[in-house]
This record gives structure tokens, sequence and C-alpha cells, in this order.
């Protein structure tokens, strides 16, 4: 009787073992994530390999691209996703509060080993975690920085370049990120970092009409004003360009010659995290999954790819021996000096995003 009562209780334990992990019966298990388009669509046969060897589960991905933010809110809100892609600013928004309203799921860093080649001024960042715990892992960054055509004009050491003469009809300018070029106009009239997210600081430090003038004039300027990604096809007539990068590695996949400058004013940055969301709160495997994605998503070959597919900076310290010199110095990979120097988006009231809307508002009319 005793034996039989041991037999019968292995046999639960290691039953609840396998309906655990996974590893039972080649389980098959769904993840759905939302993120920006080539994020993750490259690399999933490779990932699941991995996960096929390592665990005997048979994983697919369900991928949706958005082009709003406000999508990822949305839909995690609605446990309609199990893993997206917002940049650090989000997370702790008041208008998508996705750590203060637990939509956010802690990672275990136990499970993302490639954390540990995380630059250091990206690690535990203020903006994806608390006391406790850590919210989001990063996984590509960029600004939204001036770019050049470096055949037709040598490096510029400002942004007032943009406002130049010979600039004239030859910039592209984001449209949706409109703020950004707010920000950029600001930081040529000489504000301060901290200053640029908050309108009532920004023209206490800047006369709003200067302000509002300076803009105009830089909208004037534009030939095209860009949304989601600049367009790549129209570089070969431009000489100048504020993007995210993407569109200067397709151009120069295209026969182009662009490169990024270091503007002295300063420039502002994104960086966008992997967010694991409760939807996979009482779901112990597929949440473990997803921290395998996100572990996955900081190996060397995914870092690279973000240099070379995408044309923005990878993540990591740990690849420099594998890209060329140029590589290095354009993307300023593994440089945590020079990254924590730049300016990280930080969250706007209302009054703000209303504030610098009524601006660009203003500014189109020049064009």
């Amino acid at each position: 009787m005793y034996f039989s009562k041991k037999i019968n209780s292995l046999f639960v334990f290691f039953i609840l073992l396998f309906t655990i992990t996974g590893l039972a019966f080649g389980e098959q298990v769904t993840l759905s994530m939302l993120c920006w388009e080539g994020y993750a669509k490259p690399y999933v046969e490779q990932y699941k390999k991995l996960i096929k060897k390592k665990y005997n589960v048979d994983i697919e991905i369900d991928i949706s691209n958005l082009s709003d933010p406000g999508e990822f809110w949305e839909k995690s809100r609605g446990k309609k996703v199990d893993i997206i892609s917002p940049a650090h600013n989000l997370l702790k928004s008041k208008q998508w509060p996705f750590i203060r309203g637990k939509i956010a799921l802690p990672v275990n860093l136990d499970n993302i080993p490639n954390y540990n080649h995380i630059i250091p001024f990206l690690k535990k960042n203020s903006f994806v975690s608390d006391t406790d715990n850590i919210y989001a892992v990063p996984y590509t960054m960029g600004t939204y920085g001036l770019a050049y055509n470096a055949d037709k004009v040598e490096k510029p050491g400002s942004w007032d370049v943009l406002w130049s003469d010979a600039a004239k009809n030859k910039i592209t300018l984001s449209k949706d990120y409109s703020d950004c070029n707010v920000y950029v106009t600001a930081l040529l009239l000489g504000a301060a970092y901290e200053n640029l997210y908050d309108y009532d600081k920004l023209i206490s430090q800047i006369n709003k009409n200067t302000l509002q003038t300076k803009l105009n004039q830089l909208v004037h300027n534009t030939h095209s004003l860009w949304q989601g990604t600049a367009d790549y096809k129209e570089f070969k007539n431009l000489i100048y360009a504020s993007t995210w990068g993407y569109a200067v590695a397709q151009a120069n996949q295209n026969g182009g010659n662009w490169k990024m400058a270091t503007p002295k004013e300063g420039t502002t940055m994104w960086v966008d995290h992997w967010v694991v969301t409760y939807a996979l709160k009482d779901q112990p495997l597929k949440r473990k999954l997803a921290e395998e994605w996100i572990n996955y998503s900081l190996s060397p070959e995914l870092q690279i790819g973000v240099i070379r597919n995408w044309g923005v900076a990878p993540v990591v310290s740990n690849i420099n021996d594998r890209l060329t010199e140029n590589e290095i110095s354009i993307y300023k990979s593994g440089d945590n000096e020079y990254w924590q120097k730049l300016s990280m988006w930080e969250n706007q009231t209302a009054r703000t995003r209303n504030g610098y809307k009524k601006m660009w508002d203003i500014a189109q009319t020049a064009r």
C-alpha cells in the first residue's frame, strides 16, 4: 500500500511538473505579439527552433504591427496581446499607466541572462522600474536625429543647418511626432533638456513668439513631412533629414551615402522595450517563453540586425567585434557615455501635448 501511494504521488508530481514546464507531450503554444514592423518577423523561425530544442514545445508567434502607440494600451488592457514593444516613456505615463495599472508584468531576469550585456545606463532605468521590479527590457534605441547626405554636404555640427537657405525644400521632418520638431527648435534656441517636456517651463525659458516663429521657419523649409518612417526614395533629392535612422539604412542600401550627425545643442532619443502583459499573469509556461523571446532579442544575431536591417542602435555592449568600424561609429554601439548624454523622451501633461500641438498646427500653415 505504501509503495502504491508513493508511485501515485510521483506520478501526480511529474504530471504537474510537465504541465507547468510544457516539457511533456510536445505542447503547442501561441504567443500574440504587438510590435513595430520588422521587430519580430525576421527572427521567428530561429526562435521556434530554440524553443523546440530547449522545451520540446511547438510555439507559434501571432504578430501584429501598429501605427499608433495608443494601440499598445488598448490591446494590452483588453488582454488581446501577450508581448508588446513600446517606447520607454509609455509605461509610467498618466495616459497609459502600464505599471501603476498592473498591465505590465514584472520580468524575471533569471530567465533573461543576456540582460547582463545591456549598456549600463539602460539597466533598471527609472522609466521602466520601481523599487522592487523591472517591467520592461530594452531592445533597440535611436535618436530623432539629424541625418545628412555625405555626398552633397559636410557633416553638420548644429541643428541650424535645417534653417539655412541651402536646405530650403531639401529636408524632411516627422509629421506624426510633431513634438520632436518643437524639441529640435527649442534646443537650437538654447533650451535645457529638463524643460523640453513641460510647456510652461519651456516658454518661461524661451519666448513663446520666438519659438513659434522659428518653428514656422523650419516647416517652411521642408520638402516633405513623413509619417511612420521617412521615405528613403526621396533621399536622393535631399541633403538633410530628421529621422529615426530606418530610412538612412534603406537609402544606403540603395546606393546612398547618408550619415548621422551629433548636433552641439543636443538630441532627444527613444528606447523601445519588450513588455509582457497581464494576459500571461496566470500562464507560467507562456510567461517563461515570452521571457525567452526577450532574452533572444538581446542575442548578437538580433542586436546586429537592428543596425543592418533597420538603421537604429543596439542596446548591448558585446557585439562590436562583429561590426565594422563604420557601424560602430555611426550607431555608437556600446558607447554608454555617448547615449547617457542624450535626452530620453519624458512624459507630457495634457497641457503640454495640447500646447505643442497648437504650435505645430500654426507652423504647418507656413508651408
